[in-house]
């Protein structure tokens, strides 16, 4: 599975349709200079916490800075696989 895939659609959910969103591209990619604000990382956090039952307490404390950290930070603390996209986004509807 493509985690970046997966992370951009998480991030369409985080963040509500009326603004503005562009698609991260690289796993390098900074967050503070992409179109997610802090409130959007906040989301995306809570999300990718639930698809792969990660204890809100360690990721409370998470403040990624790209898309390779996230995915570094989900191997480290996560207690279940993501069984595919559609799997996923079912999770946080």
């Amino acid at each position: 599975m493509d985690f970046l895939e997966l992370l951009n659609k998480v991030a369409r959910v985080a963040r509500p349709a009326h603004h503005e969103f562009i698609p991260m591209s690289t796993m390098d990619e900074l967050f503070e200079e992409s179109c997610f604000d802090s409130l959007d990382m906040i989301m995306i956090g809570m999300y990718m916490a639930i698809i792969y039952d990660i204890d809100d307490a360690v990721v409370r404390d998470f403040v990624p800075t790209t898309p390779a950290a996230m995915l570094e930070f989900v191997q480290t603390n996560k207690k279940r696989e993501c069984e595919s996209i559609e799997w996923a986004m079912e999770l946080i509807k």
